[in-house]
């Protein structure tokens, strides 16, 4: 009989494989608490982040509740269960539309921008008064053809 024996630890580690599964959950537990500080500093913080993306660019919390307003109208169901995730995760829904009013403000200062580059800029200009004629020329009198051709000796071979 072949024996085979499969250990993650080594040989020499008392723990064997429970070893690994308390790093794992040692690790998910920091994981947690992280994310739990998070969640409380951007609960703070999320009426001024509400506020500042009003100020930014209002349609985007209004186009946010048109669109939970339009899910009820659809899909009940969704629209009940996004209006219970929109005020259970209040701070992440404020920071999100804090996010995507900044983003729209800097895309259109950006575009304004580029678009204002594109236009031809016009110097400043002085328009001059004609006081007097400063350039004068001589009249000159024109030859007639008939005798232009009658002094060009290449037009005698032809006669």
């Amino acid at each position: 009989m072949i024996y085979k024996e499969f250990s993650f630890g080594g040989k020499n580690n008392p723990l064997g494989s429970f070893g690994a599964i308390i790093g794992i959950i040692a690790v998910m537990l920091l994981l947690f608490f992280i994310v739990k500080g998070l969640f409380m500093i951007l609960s703070f913080v999320a009426p001024v982040l509400l506020i500042l993306a009003l100020f930014f660019d209002y349609t985007v919390v209004t186009d946010y509740f048109k669109f939970i307003g339009k899910l009820f109208k659809e899909k009940p169901l969704f629209g009940v269960l996004a209006s219970i995730l929109t005020v259970v995760g209040y701070p992440v829904v404020s920071g999100f539309l804090f996010f995507k009013a900044f983003a729209r403000k800097s895309l259109k200062s950006a575009v304004k921008k580029a678009e204002e580059a594109q236009r031809p800029k016009y110097s400043e200009y002085e328009e001059v008064k004609e006081e007097e004629e400063f350039l004068t020329l001589p009249r000159v009198e024109k030859e007639s053809v008939k005798a232009k051709k009658n002094d060009n000796d290449y037009e005698d071979l032809f006669k």
